[in-house]
């Protein structure tokens, strides 16, 4: 970094905003590291005449963004006070004056339309690659970089939520390589999928996410993210998508298909990088076209997704009432998991014609119809069960 000596004592010149011949606008921090905002105001034959604008980290990148403009950052600096430094040309030690925000005058500011517009820089930089931290921690790691197209590091917070549970939601419907006997996916198999935020990096917006499980061992997350990987790499193009499609669940394919519309919703592409101790890094990536046509590719866009399950466990509540037009279940399985929901029409007219159970039924088979109903507009997911069959 430049260093340079001022009346406040010796600077260094940590980023230049404004340059042609000389500095015009630019960023330094004295020796305890605070940060000034320096403007060139006015120069003569003699002397420079520069504002020095104590600056927060926050107001830093606000000012260097163009979220506030020069002007504003002056008149309106934290401090309520600015430093004028004159540094004269000769080399002497010039002078330094506080001034009160208050008494600069209209010469004293930049027009009000004056903005700095350069890129977001509040993250940190990103110093090591997936792999070498999975090999550090021992842990496979996810790194998911999320790009607005104009390198702003902020993001909706509803829409960075919705990506992150998007994007668990879909890792745990891929660890489940058995769900479509077992119906809702249970609380040990998404304990072995869960991913835990471990920190953000300029990306634009980069997410960190480390599985809990000791990445040297075999462990059922690292197919789930090979997978997840895979089916980002396939979406640029048809085929293997298909094909790679045709392997997986339809849970997995209507959860996939809800990350990439919240992508969509927080109009972002994204890039996702793997590593882990027994694997090398694999990385993946999609534009905001590739996920639109990957989107319809799937041709999911208003369908449910269905199937049957068979489980057994108790019944432990049927429900026919003819007058209220209400034929519900209540439904326990073997690991305690309860299912709610209706009867068939089938089951309902066997009751109308007098089919009866005794209820509580412990130890029964029971065949389930498991409705996932996708809402078009906000990709919400939604659970329905019909008690098919018992017996």
């Amino acid at each position: 970094m430049e260093l340079f000596t001022t009346p406040l004592g010796e600077m260094k010149i940590v980023e230049h905003y404004l340059f042609y011949d000389r500095p015009f606008i630019f960023l330094c921090e004295d020796k305890v590291s605070n940060k000034f905002v320096v403007h060139l105001v006015d120069d003569d034959e003699r002397s420079e005449k520069w504002f020095f604008v104590p600056s927060s980290n926050l107001r830093v990148e606000a000012v260097r963004t163009g979220r506030i403009s020069l002007r504003d950052s002056i008149i309106n600096a934290e401090t309520g006070v600015i430093w004028e430094v004159i540094t004269p040309f000769d080399g002497s030690e010039g002078s330094a004056l506080i001034r009160n925000c208050s008494s600069l005058t209209e010469t004293d500011l930049p027009g009000p339309n004056a903005v700095l517009s350069l890129p977001d820089n509040r993250l940190p930089k990103k110093n090591i690659d997936a792999k070498k931290e999975a090999d550090q921690l021992y842990r496979d790691v996810l790194f998911l970089y999320l790009n607005d197209g104009e390198h702003s590091q902020l993001i909706n917070a509803d829409h960075l939520g919705l990506i992150l549970l998007r994007s668990q939601g879909l890792l745990h419907s891929l660890i489940d390589t058995d769900g479509s006997s077992k119906g809702r996916i249970s609380k040990s198999t998404k304990e072995k999928a869960t991913m835990y935020y471990a920190g953000d990096f300029a990306a634009s917006v980069g997410i960190k996410l480390e599985a809990k499980s000791n990445g040297l061992f075999d462990s059922p997350i690292q197919s789930a993210l090979e997978l997840f990987i895979d089916l980002l790499d396939a979406s640029t193009d048809k085929e293997l998508l298909i094909n790679l499609l045709s392997n997986v669940q339809k849970r997995s394919i209507a959860r996939y298909r809800f990350l990439l519309q919240s992508l969509l919703q927080a109009n972002v592409s994204i890039k996702a990088e793997w590593g882990s101790p027994k694997k090398n890094i694999k990385v993946a990536s999609l534009t905001l076209d590739q996920i639109n046509h990957a989107i319809d590719i799937m041709d999911l866009e208003g369908e449910d997704v269905t199937q049957k399950i068979k489980l057994v466990g108790d019944l432990v509540g049927l429900l026919t009432d003819n007058e209220k037009k209400r034929y519900t279940f209540e439904f326990i399985n073997m690991d305690g998991e309860r299912y709610k929901g209706t009867l068939s029409h089938e089951i309902i007219e066997n009751v109308m014609s007098g089919l009866s159970f005794n209820v509580p039924a412990k130890n029964i088979s029971v065949e389930l119809e498991e409705t996932i109903e996708i809402n078009q507009a906000t990709s919400e997911e939604r659970i329905y069960y019909t008690l098919v069959n018992i017996g």
